[in-house]
């Protein structure tokens, strides 16, 4: 699958499509796509079929956080260095809007219906680029693991680490907080969302005069330093 992912579609471009979108069913039209992307498309929506089939998603009344993780869990799989998506790919918001409005609009709808901040208007609330990087910031090398780190987790872990204005993202320390942080989940530390909270502003605050992996004991140690310090 071979796809050019040097995609020019603004604010304004998404916007005109997304106004042609109509609901019919539980189906999304128009969706007209070249084969390569529909290829992508086809391969979207399968691993959706799989989640829903798996999880039962298909008797939920409302999609949540947990069908965030595990269709994430897939979309990561699926966008990857193979057909030549990369770090940089996931930085540019022009494909993510493509990607919403364009190749899979039905199943952004399902999760949000017709919310534009989630298909386009907002960069940092477009869903799947929020999960993708979700993702890739919890990924522990395989799927199982990444969803063992991730499943107690809430919606709002995503707002906090992916959505958070700042400096961008420092994947190996937002990696270790997000490790760190299931420890105080799992110990059932009273407040532990406030603590995740209070933890990644200290870390936006640290890092223009800290590095990390510098420190004694490295970014294990410095994220420690985190907690302890909002304790």
């Amino acid at each position: 699958m071979a796809i050019n992912w040097n995609i020019n579609y603004g604010i304004a471009s998404a916007a005109e499509d997304f106004q042609k979108l109509q609901v019919e069913a539980e189906d999304i039209m128009p969706i007209n796509l070249s084969d390569d992307w529909l290829e992508l498309r086809e391969k979207l929506i399968s691993a959706r079929d799989e989640v829903f089939e798996k999880y039962g998603f298909d008797f939920a009344k409302k999609l949540e956080y947990s069908f965030d993780v595990l269709y994430g869990l897939k979309v990561y799989q699926i966008l990857n260095k193979k057909i030549g998506f990369n770090l940089r790919q996931a930085g540019d918001d022009n494909i993510w809007r493509f990607l919403s409005v364009r190749v899979i609009p039905d199943i952004v709808h399902s999760r949000f219906g017709l919310n534009e901040d989630h298909f386009f208007r907002l960069n940092r609330r477009i869903w799947l680029k929020t999960i993708w990087w979700y993702i890739h910031l919890g990924w522990t090398g395989d799927e199982e693991g990444t969803w063992d780190l991730l499943k107690q987790n809430t919606t709002d872990t995503i707002l906090q680490l992916v959505e958070r204005p700042g400096l961008g993202y420092y994947s190996a320390v937002d990696h270790e907080i997000l490790v760190q942080y299931k420890g105080y989940r799992d110990a059932k530390v009273a407040n532990a969302t406030d603590i995740f909270r209070e933890v990644l502003k200290l870390n936006v605050a640290k890092l223009p005069t800290t590095s990390p992996e510098l420190i004694a004991g490295g970014i294990p140690v410095y994220v420690k330093s985190l907690f302890e310090a909002v304790i």
